[in-house]
């Protein structure tokens, strides 16, 4: 179904209005018969007493040779009425007055029905005996007033048409400003993340275009992210494939068999550090795209450093890196998020201390639960990062000079991004001994903002 605002506005707006009118409509119907029907009750009392008038210029009690009193009783005026004198045996009556008993008369207005219809009766009682009746027909009564009524009516019949085409009108005259808003995003080119101009709007659509605007610079990051991303990579993937190529040509030329070896054991850890490199540049980019799971689900952190700890520790036993888990780690400290992310996370933290702590070194993990938090802390006795540099690890491909690991300087960034996107902070400070690095990254227990 085609959702369309202005025909959803038309429809709203003329269904109010029509039910607005029909209720108007039903309201002055019953309110002109009510008042009709008064004006009728008064003239039946005012015929009455203008015969009551003409009667009393007769003997008391006696009819004798009176003949009807002409009150204008046409047929279409529904107005009849009838006199009796003594005990009822005297009687004279207009031509259009219903047959009532003699016997049946009381004062006052009566509803009666005769040869079925429908009668509204007004008597009097005269101080000459007399008895004095005027009726009218329901129907007349009825029909005066739908007459009336209708009259009154009229103008809703040409007022609601009017009124559907100027809402058309006005629907159409006030959705101007969100049809421009619309055409000017749809003339934008694809580069074109300017924000729109919301000031001079509407106050009805300016959320929109501060929606869309603040779309616009979240895309705009993201592209910046892209093409730095880009050349970055570009940049970086230079290096290792370029030794690659070389170190292949030094094989191919070389004539000694040891020179060959060792050329070929270049090209092997050249090509692992390409493939470490695209592993991780593949895992970055998964990121900068990524924000809170929506299927998220409780993750003990100590057993997933307990996982990666035992996954480090071949690495760490060549070096002869002293790897473990505090004995004072929480073994029930657990956040909700995704475990491959945090899997992720503390993987990379844990081989960047096994990798630049040097041998007969030590690395310490810890995972401790306090208020609403969850502190996870990788420690080592490696050489440390100096203060004023502790910064500039998280950004992406930046290595710190004289180390003589092949890092390819994504590491931190990969776990600064996890981090943003758990809404946990990072903090570096001294490690264990003398030097080394301690990074503690702090959970909120309760994390369900995304970035």
């Amino acid at each position: 179904m085609n959702n369309s605002l202005r025909r959803r506005l038309m429809i709203i707006l003329c269904g109010s209005v029509v039910a607005a009118w029909l209720a108007t409509a039903f309201f002055s119907y019953l309110d002109t018969k009510r008042q009709i029907d008064q004006m009728l009750d008064t003239s039946l009392i005012q015929s009455a007493n203008l015969l009551l008038v003409l009667l009393n210029q007769s003997p008391p009690g006696e009819l004798g040779g009176a003949r009807p009193i002409e009150l204008g009783t046409e047929k279409r005026q529904m107005i009849a009425y009838r006199v009796l004198a003594g005990n009822g045996n005297q009687e004279i009556k207009s031509p259009g007055m219903p047959t009532f008993s003699p016997d049946n008369r009381q004062q006052g207005f009566d509803d009666r029905t005769s040869n079925n219809e429908q009668w509204r009766v007004y008597g009097i009682e005269t101080e000459k005996g007399f008895f004095i009746e005027v009726a009218q027909q329901h129907k007349f009564r009825a029909t005066f007033a739908e007459n009336v009524a209708t009259h009154i009516l009229h103008p809703v019949w040409f007022a609601v048409p009017l009124l559907a085409v100027l809402i058309w009108l006005s629907v159409r005259w006030g959705l101007i400003p969100l049809q421009k808003a619309a055409e000017n995003v749809e003339k934008r080119s694809a580069n074109n993340l300017e924000p729109l101009n919301s000031h001079e709007a509407p106050l009805e659509i300016r959320p929109l275009l501060n929606a869309l605007n603040s779309l616009f610079a979240r895309i705009g990051v993201l592209l910046g992210r892209e093409r730095q991303f880009t050349s970055d990579a570009a940049h970086e993937l230079r290096t290792p494939l370029a030794a690659i190529k070389t170190h292949s040509q030094v094989a191919r030329q070389a004539r000694d068999p040891g020179e060959r070896s060792q050329a070929l054991d270049n090209v092997i850890q050249g090509t692992d550090r390409a493939i470490r490199l695209v592993e991780q540049l593949l895992v970055l980019a998964r990121l900068d795209h990524q924000s809170l799971s929506a299927t998220q689900e409780p993750v003990n952190l100590t057993e997933i450093v307990v996982k990666e700890v035992i996954n480090q520790t071949p690495t760490a036993t060549v070096k002869q890196v002293d790897l473990g888990v505090s004995e004072e780690a929480d073994e029930k400290a657990t956040i909700t998020g995704n475990p491959d992310l945090l899997d992720i996370l503390i993987r990379n933290l844990l081989d960047n201390a096994v990798r630049y702590t040097p041998e007969g070194g030590k690395v310490n993990a810890s995972v401790r639960q306090r208020d609403n938090h969850v502190f996870l802390q990788i420690a080592d006795s490696g050489l440390g990062i100096p203060a004023e540099r502790r910064q500039r690890v998280f950004d992406r491909f930046y290595r710190i000079e004289g180390s003589a690991e092949q890092g390819c300087g994504l590491g931190l960034s990969i776990v600064s991004r996890i981090a943003e996107i758990y809404g946990a902070s990072i903090k570096l400070t001294d490690g264990l001994g003398t030097s080394g690095l301690t990074v503690t990254v702090t959970f909120p227990l309760q994390s369900t903002s995304s970035h």
